[in-house]
C-alpha cells in the first residue's frame, strides 16, 4: 500500500481512539524513548498495540503499524514538550469538559458503558481517573497545534490536480455512501423510570441495613458491571475523578459508613467508604441505573411523527425543522446536514430505514442507539453514491480534501523536525 494512503487511514483511526491510558512504570518496564522530561514505555506502545488490535478485530498487529503506533506516540511527546516550554494552560473544567465528551463518544463507537468496561478491563470510574491526566496532557498538545496551525491549510485547484496525477494509483476509492441530514430528539428519562429504579435501590438499601454482605449485592444488583465483579469495589481516587454527587457523599463518609440513596447522572448509588489515605479514599458502590423502556417511547417518536408532517405539508423546509427542533449541536446550526456516511458505518436500523425510501424522502423515526442514551431520528436521504475510483470530473472536493490533508502532514511533519533541534529526543526502539 502507497505510504501516502496509509498515514491517511492510520491517523484518522488513531485519532478515534481513547485517549491513550499512561500505566505506572512497572519494574523492568523498558524506556523505548525520552522526550525532554518524560519516556515512551514499552508498556505504553504494548497498551496502544493492544488497543488498535481490538478497535479493528485483529490477533496481531504487523510491525509497519507498531512503528506508526511509535511514531504517533513520540510525535505527541514532543509536542507535549513544546507545549511545556510555552507554558500552555490547560483549566480543570476543560478537562473534565473533555473526559465526559470522549466517554459519551467512546460509548457512540463501542455500543456501551458496559463494553467500554469490558474492553478497557476495568470500571467506568477508573477508566475516568486514568484518562484525565492523559487529557490535560494532549489538551495542552492540542493548543499547541492550533497555535502554530490555527488557520486551515489552503490548497488552490492546481496543487488539487498535481496531487491526483502524483497519488491517483493510491487514493482510496469512494465506497457507497449515503448523503444524509437528519433531525434528532433525544429521549428523555419519565417520571415512572425513574421511581422504579429509585424503588430497586431502596430495596437493596435496605438489604444492606439488614446486614446483607455488601459485596455480594453489588455482585449480583450493581449496574456498573466493571466494579460489579469486584463486590463494587472502585480502587483508590482523589478528589475530581467521580461526578459532583457521588463524590460530595463519598468524601464525607466515614469508614465502613453506608450512604443513604445518591442520585447522578448515571443512576441511583449506595456508597460506602473502604479506607483512606491521605487524599486517596477507597469506596465501593452498587449503581442501579435508569433503565428506559421502549414502551414509554412514544410521546419522542409521535414529536418526530409530527415534525415530519409539518415538513411534508410545506410549513418547514427539513432544515429550518432541523435548526428549530434538533437536539444535535453540531448539525442542528447546519441544517442537520450529516453529509455522506459510508455504507460500513451504518447499522441495520439505519439501513432498514434508508432502503425504504427515495431520493429526497424522510424515514420514520429511527432508534439512535441500542444503550440506554439513545434517542429517535428522521433521516432525509439526499443522494446516494455508488462504489468508484475518484476523477477529477466527478469528486474533485473529495481529492481537494485529500491534498489538503497531504499538504498539512508535510508541514506537521517540518515542525516537528524543526521542535527536534530545540527539545531532547533520544530513541532506544
Amino acid at each position: 500500500m502507497n505510504s501516502i494512503k496509509i498515514k491517511i487511514i492510520f491517523l484518522s483511526i488513531f485519532l478515534l481512539a481513547a485517549s491513550t491510558i499512561i500505566f505506572a512504570q512497572k519494574e523492568g518496564d523498558r524506556i523505548l524513548a525520552v522526550v525532554g522530561n518524560d519516556v515512551i514505555l514499552e508498556s505504553d506502545l504494548q497498551y496502544q498495540m493492544q488497543l488498535y488490535a481490538r478497535q479493528n478485530q485483529l490477533t496481531s498487529v504487523s510491525p509497519v503499524i507498531v512503528q506508526q503506533i511509535f511514531q504517533q506516540l513520540l510525535t505527541e511527546k514532543i509536542i507535549l514538550a513544546k507545549a511545556e516550554q510555552d507554558s500552555i494552560v490547560v483549566k480543570d473544567e476543560e478537562v473534565n469538559k473533555e473526559l465526559e465528551f470522549r466517554i459519551k463518544s467512546i460509548v457512540e463507537q463501542v455500543g456501551s458503558e458496559d463494553r467500554i468496561q469490558e474492553i478497557y478491563g476495568m470500571p467506568l470510574v477508573k477508566i475516568k481517573l486514568m484518562l484525565k491526566d492523559d487529557l490535560m496532557k494532549k489538551l495542552k498538545s492540542d493548543k499547541m497545534r492550533r497555535k502554530k496551525f490555527g488557520t486551515p491549510v489552503k490548497v488552490s485547484d492546481k496543487e488539487t490536480r498535481d496531487f491526483y496525477f502524483a497519488f491517483k494509483d493510491s487514493i482510496p476509492d469512494a465506497k457507497e455512501e449515503f448523503e444524509l441530514s437528519h433531525i434528532l430528539l433525544t429521549r428523555n428519562l419519565t417520571a415512572s423510570e425513574k421511581q422504579a429504579a429509585r424503588d430497586k435501590a431502596l430495596l437493596i438499601l435496605d438489604s444492606v441495613k439488614s446486614g446483607v454482605d455488601f459485596s455480594e449485592l453489588a455482585k449480583r444488583n450493581s449496574d456498573d458491571k466493571g466494579s460489579a465483579v469486584n463486590g463494587g469495589d472502585l480502587g483508590f481516587a482523589k478528589r475530581g475523578v467521580f461526578v459532583k454527587e457521588f463524590e460530595e457523599t463519598l468524601f464525607t463518609l466515614n469508614i465502613g459508613e453506608v450512604s443513604n440513596i445518591v442520585e447522578t447522572e448515571f443512576g441511583f448509588h449506595i456508597i460506602k467508604l473502604l479506607e483512606k489515605k491521605g487524599e486517596q479514599y477507597r469506596g465501593q458502590h452498587i449503581l442501579v441505573a435508569f433503565q428506559k423502556l421502549e414502551a414509554s417511547d412514544f410521546e419522542t417518536i409521535n414529536t418526530l411523527n409530527a415534525i415530519k408532517d409539518s415538513i411534508l405539508s410545506g410549513k418547514y423546509t427539513f432544515e429550518d425543522a432541523a435548526k428549530k427542533f434538533s437536539q444535535d449541536p453540531e448539525t442542528s446550526t447546519k441544517g442537520g446536514y450529516l453529509g455522506f456516511v459510508p455504507v460500513d458505518k451504518l447499522d441495520s436500523l439505519y439501513m432498514n430505514a434508508l432502503n425504504n425510501i427515495n431520493i429526497g424522502e424522510i424515514s420514520k423515526p429511527v432508534k439512535t442507539s441500542v444503550d440506554k442514551n439513545y434517542g429517535y431520528e428522521l433521516l432525509l436521504l439526499k443522494s446516494k453514491t455508488q462504489p468508484h475510483k475518484l476523477t477529477l470530473e466527478n469528486d474533485f472536493d473529495r481529492i481537494r480534501k485529500f491534498a489538503q490533508i497531504s499538504k498539512e502532514n508535510k508541514a506537521f511533519d517540518g515542525w516537528i523536525e524543526e521542535l527536534k533541534k530545540n527539545i531532547y529526543v533520544d530513541v532506544k526502539f
